[in-house]
């Protein structure tokens, strides 16, 4: 049990946006169209860096 769990908390679209350099509507097309991850909350969209970085690899 030397594995630790690693808590991440959810983060915008524009910091997305930011991090891999596409604009807000072209995150929001490969979030609807299920290439990117996306989670609801609160009628938001947001976003855990992880899932994003795996979803990008596997393109």
């Amino acid at each position: 049990m030397s594995e630790k769990s690693i808590i991440e908390k959810p983060v915008t679209a524009r910091y997305i946006c930011k991090m891999i350099g596409v604009s807000r509507p072209a995150l929001h097309k490969w979030s609807k169209e299920g290439i990117i991850r996306a989670h609801k909350l609160g009628g938001k969209l947001f976003y855990f860096e992880t899932e994003v970085m795996e979803d990008l690899k596997k393109c």
